[in-house]
């Protein structure tokens, strides 16, 4: 999965700022070379990305910017699917806000991406 996402970063990013567009709010990587030479927190334009298991089908997921979408989860998911150079990004999952004891979860909304009917990650 990593893999994919090092050698596809393109897509992701392109992904991201369509849903940022609309006004998801996507959580953004953190830019370390600049934190190392500043002491200060700056941040890319490359999302975040997670993965995991939708369906039995491997797939990603972004989180949202500050615990909330700017944007209702209803609003991001119709915004799929998505066709970026050739691949289609498909969303399978929303997950609201969640607390649990002393830890906390933003909002998420996971998606698999095929290309020519396939899952690339199989």
């Amino acid at each position: 999965m990593y893999r994919f996402v090092k050698e596809n970063q393109d897509l992701f990013i392109a992904l991201a700022s369509i849903l940022n567009t609309k006004g998801a709010g996507i959580a953004m990587e953190s830019d370390w070379d600049h934190w190392k030479e500043h002491k200060e927190f700056k941040y890319s334009n490359v999302p975040y990305v997670g993965g995991g298991y939708y369906n039995g089908n491997e797939g990603f997921y972004f989180k949202a910017d500050r615990n909330y979408f700017n944007i209702s989860l209803g609003e991001l998911k119709n915004s799929f699917p998505i066709n970026i150079d050739g691949y289609k990004f498909e969303c399978v999952s929303v997950s609201e806000f969640e607390v649990d004891d002393d830890r906390t979860w933003a909002e998420s909304i996971g998606f698999i991406i095929t290309k020519n009917g396939q899952n690339v990650l199989n």
